[in-house]
């Protein structure tokens, strides 16, 4: 892996991209907000551990859950396509796995296994597309291909969700130097934009954001961190579930929040819809955010560069 990285002769012909934070939103599990018919869902992982590893499918604006899949599944992801959904997530017991449930409706689900790789450990995985077909990044913190840091993310390629080509670990990387993790992947103009969960001194967590050309050189946002702790965390979104209800007092009052990490996002009504996590990211205390960018998703991921 190749990073070029900004230095004293960088200029900044922009201004940092202003997120809005809406608030709580949620009380589950990695997310995926995405437009189907004209409608926002959002996936998310329903459960606090392997055992309940259920993914629902969320309508954002009513709250109800139209569906739960992917039982033996976890770390999962959507994607769509062609208005076919796609859930992706790493088989709980072949953890060199990932599955693929597809769906034309949100309500039956076809599973299938979209690719092994025998002496893996995956945790998130998120898919784009580009002129070619599919890439897919995987993290993963496999003992001699991994950074020193806990996880970094690799790559893999199809042109039918089929057949994968994993790219070479030695090259196509990021990052080897940090932790890197919880994966947001997008082609967008040419470009592949990356953004990962980064562990910044006295365990803080964001995001930061990158992008490539070739999925091994990779250039690094001049605005990062994406977003911060802060104040804005203990709102609660107007459009929050139901379901919220029995963290309000920890998100308000006594959740330590230390985390603004795991960032997924998609296109509606002009804007970028933002789905984030608080919390403390050390396995106790975390909730669903909603933000928004006053822009399109490629316009956003531009701003940082441009």
């Amino acid at each position: 892996m190749i990073e070029i990285n900004y230095d004293a002769n960088t200029v900044m012909r922009g201004n940092y991209p202003i997120i809005k934070k809406l608030g709580a939103c949620s009380p589950r599990g990695e997310m995926t907000p995405f437009v189907w018919e004209g409608r926002l869902y959002r996936s998310e992982l329903a459960g606090d551990d392997y055992a309940g590893a259920d993914t629902i499918i969320r309508d954002v604006e009513t709250g109800k859950v139209i569906a739960s899949l992917a039982k033996d599944s976890y770390f999962t992801s959507a994607f769509v396509d062609d208005d076919e959904v796609y859930v992706l997530g790493v088989d709980k017991e072949k953890r060199d796995t990932i599955n693929i449930f597809k769906s034309r409706d949100l309500v039956n689900w076809k599973k299938e296994i979209l690719l092994t790789n025998p002496g893996w450990t995956y945790y998130n995985t998120s898919l784009t597309k580009n002129e070619e077909g599919y890439v897919l990044a995987l993290e993963s913190d496999h003992a001699d291909f991994a950074g020193s840091e806990p996880f970094t993310i690799f790559f893999a390629k199809s042109s039918d969700l089929k057949e994968w080509e994993h790219l070479d670990p030695t090259r196509f990387t990021n990052s080897k130097e940090r932790y890197s993790g919880g994966p947001w992947f997008k082609y967008s103009e040419g470009w592949y934009y990356l953004i990962t969960v980064t562990m910044l001194p006295c365990k803080r967590f964001t995001n930061y954001i990158f992008r490539s050309k070739d999925l091994e050189t990779w250039y690094v946002g001049y605005y990062n961190p994406i977003l911060m702790p802060d104040a804005d965390d203990r709102k609660i979104s107007p459009n929050h579930a139901a379901d919220l209800e029995d963290k309000m007092d920890e998100i308000l009052h006594g959740g330590f929040n230390i985390n603004n990490s795991d960032i997924d996002m998609c296109d509606w009504q002009g804007k970028t819809y933002i789905n984030y996590f608080t919390g403390n990211q050390l396995g106790t205390s975390w909730w669903m955010m909603e933000a928004e960018y006053d822009g399109t998703v490629a316009e956003f991921l531009k701003s940082y560069f441009e």
